[in-house]
């Protein structure tokens, strides 16, 4: 069903590409240098350090940094510089036969849900959601370049998906169920519906992250997914970080976060579990897009694991 890319081996090149914002002031230099002390090449692409507006540089650079990066035989995996934005205006001029016929690891998190939803739909190629070259810098916890660096070397084989130490994940609806692993930033999923684009998730173990809404944000885009039908297309959901999200305490007249996605998920019906780490909070986990990932979630706890390729 899927194309696996292969895993990465000591002196193995990587490329970062920019499909979204620009590098600001932040220091890319940290997560290279982290990078090349596991042993690998870093390859720097066009867009990076490129600037048209917010963006690193024009639609057509980006995306043809995309092409050449997947056309390169020197280059074994494709790494996305930040979110952003910007990902979700590349679409229409992608490839996507060209990138399919040239499968390499492709990893990124936040903006780049755009291109995890149509690599997986329509090149039929399994990606990564994991930190991405600025988020490997001083501020990525221990746990986010320890997946990092076990995913290279290892992206899409099963196992049972740790989580940090004194973290535990929360049940909201039991069941047990398997299926393909997609998702990612709310947002994105959420513009990305009614268009060509739109996240199919059938059958699928859905994952779903946010950073910096109000909880009535957050309710708009879980409505929205309940209207377009993909609460009703997939198999479970899986609620990552709501990192900066509010209000997280009980006041009159509000929801918090949690009781806004609680409600839905509930209503919905699908086994589904609440707090792991992934998205834009200190932890991020390597996800291996496209693997099958089976969930439980029961009175005695929650669990997320991945099982096995689905070729």
């Amino acid at each position: 069903m899927y194309t696996f890319p292969k895993p990465l081996r000591p002196g193995d090149t990587i490329v970062i590409v920019a499909p979204s914002a620009a590098l600001a002031d932040d220091d890319l230099q940290e997560g290279v240098d982290f990078i090349r002390s596991l042993g690998y090449d870093v390859k720097l692409g066009r867009s990076v350090g490129a600037h048209w507006g917010y963006l690193a540089g024009t639609d057509e650079l980006r995306a043809q940094d995309i092409h050449e990066a997947f056309g390169d035989d020197g280059v074994s995996a494709v790494l996305c510089l930040r979110g952003g934005y910007g990902a979700a205006r590349l679409l229409p001029l992608l490839d996507y036969d060209f990138i399919a016929a040239h499968p390499k690891l492709f990893m990124g998190f936040s903006d780049i849900t755009a291109l995890h939803t149509a690599f997986q739909q329509r090149c039929r190629m399994a990606t990564v959601h994991c930190a991405m070259a600025m988020s490997l810098g001083h501020t990525a916890s221990d746990y986010t370049r320890e997946q990092f660096a076990q995913g290279l070397q290892s992206p899409f084989s099963a196992r049972s998906l740790s989580l940090p130490e004194g973290t535990m994940l929360e049940p909201i609806v039991p069941g047990c169920v398997s299926g393909p692993l997609c998702g990612g930033n709310m947002m994105l999923l959420s513009v990305l519906t009614g268009t060509p684009y739109e996240l199919d998730g059938t059958a699928a173990v859905v994952l779903l992250e946010e950073i910096g809404e109000d909880a009535y944000a957050l309710d708009r885009m879980l409505c929205q997914f309940e209207q377009s039908g993909l609460s009703e297309r997939a198999a479970a959901f899986v609620f990552g970080d709501f990192a900066h999200c509010e209000p997280t305490q009980k006041s009159e007249y509000e929801f918090t976060v949690k009781e806004v996605v609680f409600q839905y998920a509930q209503r919905w019906g699908k086994p589904s579990l609440w707090g792991f780490p992934a998205g834009h909070g200190r932890h991020n986990a390597w996800l291996p897009f496209g693997a099958t990932a089976w969930l439980r979630s029961t009175a005695d706890g929650a669990e997320l694991a991945i099982t096995a390729p689905t070729f």
